[in-house]
């Protein structure tokens, strides 16, 4: 059962929301319906998430280990000797195999080591609330609008790292790429509906003045790894606007297609980003959608209430 949505007679509402669950909304309503309110997923790993989700992991680590005191070449040891039992298929007494030349094992453990190597000296520091360092943090707090069920909605997600930068408070994402890294990579993110929720997010779970998020970005290749830091700066009036803009269009619409059972196509998106894993089904009869769907997907639950860290 997926506890982020209303328990009042409006199953298909969605009550929490992350920034996973807004940029499908945002993307395509229908994709949206049939990532999370069905929960369909493709059978393949998904290598570029998998790789993702391991160099997070890593980050996480090995700033938590330094916020506790470890030693800089421990935390760099213990994080690799994790990296190497985490890709290790015990069932099949083997290395994680994955068939994409830039992302595997080997450059996943080589991209944090040489992480860390060139920022072994950063001036950014790890924030520390209550006497916990801020690193891998889940959160959740009600917004100001409220469905018509009666429920606040609620705004939810992770937070990889709160960080100070020069006596300034910043939210740190890492990123991983194929691509070259220039100015133009950064400038993506502004305006991206991540950077402006973990931005809103951490101002309101801190109360303080979050300047926007810094992200370290690694471009994985066959040979090397390459890496830059860039910023997606916010506004005040900036976040003001994403909210204002959440609580009077988005999470109405939502609630539209929630009460009316209809999620439209929005066919103009359907080759971003290489491709929706959804095109080839939208591209089919509707009388026979739901039996490709069954055949070519299995489902699990994406739930944003679900805690990796603590609130």
């Amino acid at each position: 059962m997926n506890s982020s949505f209303s328990i009042k007679n409006q199953p298909n509402l969605q009550i929490a929301w992350d920034a996973t669950s807004l940029d499908l909304l945002k993307t395509c309503p229908r994709k949206y319906q049939l990532s999370i309110l069905l929960g369909y997923t493709t059978h393949e790993q998904n290598i570029h998430l998998t790789f993702g989700i391991l160099y997070h992991q890593a980050q996480d680590t090995f700033q938590m280990a330094l916020s506790r005191g470890t030693d800089y070449d421990t935390a760099v040891k213990h994080v690799t000797k994790m990296l190497m039992t985490m890709t290790w298929d015990s069932q099949l007494d083997r290395p994680w195999s994955s068939d994409h030349p830039n992302k595997n094992r080997f450059t996943l453990i080589r991209s944090f080591i040489w992480w860390t190597e060139q920022y072994r000296n950063d001036p950014i520091k790890t924030l520390v609330f209550d006497g916990r360092p801020a690193v891998e943090l889940s959160f959740q707090f009600q917004s100001s609008y409220t469905a018509n069920t009666g429920e606040p909605f609620i705004i939810c997600g992770h937070l990889d790292r709160v960080v100070d930068l020069n006596s300034h408070i910043y939210i740190k994402d890492y990123k991983t790429t194929k691509y070259a890294i220039g100015t133009e990579f950064f400038e993506y993110y502004s305006p991206d509906n991540q950077m402006s929720l973990y931005s809103f997010a951490g101002q309101v779970i801190y109360n303080s003045r979050v300047e926007g998020v810094i992200i370290d970005a690694a471009q994985v290749m066959v040979e090397f790894t390459r890496f830059r830091r860039g910023f997606a700066p916010r506004t005040q009036d900036q976040l003001n606007e994403w909210y204002k803009e959440l609580g009077e269009h988005w999470l109405p619409m939502a609630e539209w297609y929630a009460h009316h059972e209809h999620w439209p196509m929005n066919d103009t998106a359907c080759g971003r980003y290489g491709g929706c894993q959804f095109r080839g089904i939208c591209g089919k009869d509707p009388k026979v959608r739901d039996t490709w769907l069954k055949a070519g997907f299995k489902t699990r639950i994406w739930d944003p209430l679900k805690v990796r860290g603590d609130i």
